[in-house]
C-alpha cells in the first residue's frame, strides 16, 4: 500500500503518540461481517456498609505504607543517615540564611506596606514547617518579594490583619489543592507568561522603592503612579537618603562580584576563597548593619529616614482576625466580607505561592529524589495556615534564600532551624536596635534582589524560536506593569489556557489518497491526536470537504486512528453521525488501527448492537494493511460490479 498527501490542515501537530495497540482487552469482538458481543459475567452483590469498610480497609492499607508515611513525612527518609557532618553543614548553612532573611524580612514587608516586624513575623514558622514536610535539602520558605507586591495590591491603605488573613486563605486553598493532587494547575501557566509576570514583578518592585531611594513621601499605589508621583515630587528629594542608597546600591553590586573582582587574589591565596564567599553571601546584613551603625551615631538628627519604632518581642499566638476593623474608617469587615472584597487573591495568592515554590524545588531537586509537587504544596499550605496565627503575611519558597542555602553546603531542610531561631532570637532582643535603620539602605538591598529577576534574555531565543510565544509574554508583561500585576497574572493563565484550547481545537489532519497493491484508491485522513470535543467539529468538517473534494463521495474513506490515545463521549456521539452520513450515500469507511479502548467508546455510542451485526454495520475496523487491502479491494470490487 502507497499514499500520497493531498492536503494538510494543520502544521501545529503535537509529538506523535505511543504507536502500540492498547493492551485493554475487549468485551466485543468486531467481525469481518460486523459486531458481535461476548457475555459479561454478572456482578456481584454487596451491602454499602460491606462496600464502605472494604473502602476504608483499602485505604488505611495505602496510608499506612511506610512508602506513603515516608513520603508525607521526608524527614523519616533522611534523618535515620543524618550524621555529625552534615549536622555542621546545615548550621552554617542555617545560619547564612539568617543573615539573609534578616534584611530581606525587614525590607519585604516595606514593600508589602507593613510594619517591618511583619516581615520577621513571617520568616519562622515556614522554616520549622518544612523541616518536617519539605522534600528538598535547600529550599526555604518564608516572605519573598513577589508574594510581598501581590500582598501590597490587596492590603493597601487598609490594617495589617487583612495580610494575616490572607495568609491564612492563602495556606488553606493551597493545602486543598495538595489534598486533591491539583497541583498539575500551575503546569497551564507557560514559560513566556512566567517570564513576563516575574519581569513586571520585578520593576513594580523597584518602583515602588523610589520613595525609600530617594526619601520621598507620597501617596501611590503600582508603578505607573510611583513614577507619576516621584516626578510631582522631585524637588523634594532628601539628598543624604539619595547618596546613601546610591552608596549602598554600589556596595551591594561590588560585595556580589567580590569573588570574581578579586579573582587574582584567590588564584594566589585559595584560603581567602571562603572568607570572601562568606562577605558576599552576607552583603545584605553587612549593608544594613553599617548603615544602621552611622545613623545611630547620628544620634536623634537624623539626615536618614529611619524606620523608627519597632514592636519588639516575639508575636502573640492568636487565631487569624476573622474579622476586621479599620480604625481609619470605621468599618468592621466579617470574613465574608474579606471574601468578597479580596475574591481574586482566593486564586492569585495561591497560584503564585505554588508556582514560585515548584519553580524554585524543581531547579534544586536532585535525580535520586524528584520534586513530589503535591507534597511540596502541603508544606506551603501548612506554613501559611501556621504562619497566620503568628500575625504573618503570605509566604513561599524564596529563591534567593534558596540558593545561598545551597552554596552554603545544606545537606537537609535541618538548617531551617537554626534560621528560625535566629528571626526569633532578633525578635526577641534586637528589635530596639533596628529603629535606626535607614529606609534608604533596606530600599537599596531590594533593588539589588528583585533588578536581576527582569527576564529580558528571553526575548530573543523565544522571538527566534516560536513568535507566537511573544504574545502571550508581551501581553502578561504590559498589563502587569501598567493595569495590575494580580491582572496580569489572570491575564497570563487565560491565555495559556485559550493556546491550549486552540491547539486542542485545531489537531494536525493530513488528507492523502491511497492506493492499494491492486491498484484500487482510496482516501485516508491521518489524525495526529486523540479526538475531544473541542477538536470534533474541524474533524468532521475535514472529513466531510475530503470525501467531496477529493473523494467524490464514491471512495473508500480511511480513518488513521493510530495516534489516537482517547476519545470522550461527544466526539463518539460525533463520529456516529459521520458514519450515519457516509452509510446513507453507501460510501464506505474504515477506522484503522484503532486501539481497543477507543472502539468500546465509539461502539457504547452506537445503535444497539444487533443492528451492527449485519454487512452494512456502517463503518469496519481493520486493524493491519493487509486486512485494510483486502476490504478496500473487495469493496472496490462489488462497486465496479
Amino acid at each position: 500500500m502507497k499514499t500520497e498527501l493531498i492536503h494538510s490542515y494543520s502544521t501545529a501537530s503535537l509529538s506523535a503518540l505511543a504507536k502500540s495497540d492498547s493492551s485493554l482487552s475487549l468485551s466485543a469482538e468486531f467481525h469481518p461481517g460486523g459486531y458481535s458481543s461476548s457475555p459479561q459475567p454478572p456482578e456481584t452483590k454487596s451491602s454499602n456498609l460491606d462496600l464502605a469498610k472494604a473502602v476504608a480497609r483499602e485505604w488505611w492499607v495505602k496510608t499506612a505504607r511506610r512508602k506513603t508515611i515516608e513520603r508525607k513525612f521526608p524527614m523519616i527518609r533522611w534523618l535515620p543517615n543524618y550524621s555529625t557532618d552534615k549536622l555542621v553543614s546545615d548550621i552554617v548553612a542555617g545560619f547564612t540564611v539568617g543573615l539573609t532573611i534578616l534584611p530581606q524580612g525587614l525590607a519585604y514587608a516595606q514593600v508589602a506596606g507593613l510594619p517591618p516586624q511583619y516581615g520577621l513575623y513571617s520568616g519562622f514558622v515556614g522554616c520549622f514547617v518544612y523541616i518536617l514536610l519539605g522534600g528538598t535539602a535547600e529550599v526555604t520558605i518564608g516572605p519573598t518579594a513577589i508574594m510581598s507586591i501581590i500582598t501590597y495590591t490587596y492590603t493597601h491603605g487598609k490594617p495589617p490583619a487583612f495580610s494575616v488573613i490572607l495568609c491564612f486563605i492563602t495556606g488553606v486553598v493551597t493545602l486543598l489543592m495538595g489534598a486533591f493532587q491539583l497541583g498539575f494547575i500551575v503546569n497551564f501557566i507557560s514559560t513566556p507568561v512566567n517570564s513576563g509576570f516575574t519581569s513586571a514583578a520585578a520593576i513594580t518592585i523597584c518602583s515602588t522603592q523610589i520613595k525609600g531611594l530617594l526619601g520621598l513621601k507620597f501617596a501611590a499605589e503600582g508603578f505607573l503612579p510611583t513614577i507619576k508621583g516621584a516626578i510631582q515630587h522631585i524637588y523634594e528629594v532628601r539628598l543624604s537618603d539619595s547618596i546613601l542608597s546610591l552608596i549602598c546600591i554600589i556596595s551591594l553590586l561590588v560585595l556580589m562580584k567580590l569573588q570574581l573582582l578579586l579573582r587574582f587574589v584567590t588564584n594566589r591565596i585559595p584560603i581567602l576563597n571562603q572568607p570572601l564567599w562568606f562577605i558576599s553571601t552576607a552583603r545584605n546584613a553587612i549593608i544594613v548593619i553599617v548603615c544602621t551603625a552611622v545613623a545611630a551615631g547620628i544620634g536623634p538628627s537624623q539626615p536618614f529616614s529611619i524606620v523608627g519604632h519597632i514592636v519588639p518581642g516575639l508575636p502573640e499566638f492568636a487565631s487569624p482576625p476573622f474579622t476586621i476593623q479599620d480604625p481609619a474608617t470605621n468599618v468592621t469587615y466579617s470574613f465574608t466580607d474579606i471574601l468578597q472584597e479580596e475574591a481574586s487573591a482566593l486564586v492569585v495568592l495561591p497560584l503564585l505561592s505554588i508556582m514560585e515554590h515548584i519553580t524554585i524545588a524543581k531547579a534544586f531537586a536532585r535525580p535520586e529524589n524528584p520534586i513530589d509537587a503535591s507534597q511540596e504544596m502541603l508544606s506551603i499550605g501548612i506554613s501559611n495556615i501556621i504562619g497566620s496565627f503568628f500575625s504573618s503575611m503570605p509566604i513561599t519558597g524564596s529563591f534567593s534564600r534558596t540558593t545561598v542555602n545551597a552554596m552554603s553546603g545544606a545537606k537537609s531542610p535541618l538548617g531551617g532551624l537554626v534560621t528560625g531561631a535566629m528571626v526569633i532570637l532578633a525578635l526577641r532582643f534586637l528589635t530596639p536596635y533596628f529603629y535606626y535603620i535607614p529606609k534608604a539602605s533596606l530600599a537599596a538591598v531590594i533593588v539589588c534582589a528583585v533588578i536581576f529577576m527582569v527576564d529580558l534574555d528571553v526575548i530573543k531565543p523565544m522571538w527566534r524560536s516560536k513568535k507566537m510565544e511573544f504574545v502571550p509574554w508581551s501581553l502578561t508583561f504590559i498589563v502587569s506593569l501598567f493595569v495590575g500585576l494580580e491582572w496580569g497574572m489572570m491575564t497570563g493563565f487565560i491565555i495559556s489556557v485559550v493556546y491550549l484550547l486552540y491547539y486542542a481545537a485545531k489537531p494536525g489532519v493530513k488528507v492523502k489518497k491511497g492506493y492499494t497493491s491492486c491498484g484500487n484508491e482510496f482516501l485516508l485522513v491521518e489524525l495526529d491526536r486523540s479526538i475531544t470535543f473541542p477538536s470534533l467539529e474541524y474533524i468532521k468538517y475535514v472529513i466531510s470537504k475530503s470525501s467531496i473534494s477529493w473523494g467524490k463521495n464514491k471512495l473508500p474513506m480511511v480513518v488513521d486512528c493510530n495516534h489516537v490515545q482517547f476519545l470522550d463521549y461527544t466526539a463518539a456521539n460525533g463520529l456516529k453521525d459521520v458514519v450515519q452520513q457516509f452509510k446513507k450515500r453507501r460510501q464506505p469507511i474504515v477506522m484503522y488501527k484503532m486501539k481497543s479502548s477507543i472502539i468500546r467508546t465509539l461502539v457504547g455510542a452506537m445503535p444497539a448492537p444487533e443492528n451492527l451485526e449485519s454487512d452494512d454495520a456502517g463503518f469496519r475496523i481493520c486493524r493491519s494493511e493487509s486486512e485494510l487491502e483486502q476490504f478496500i479491494d473487495a469493496i472496490t470490487c462489488s462497486i465496479s460490479r
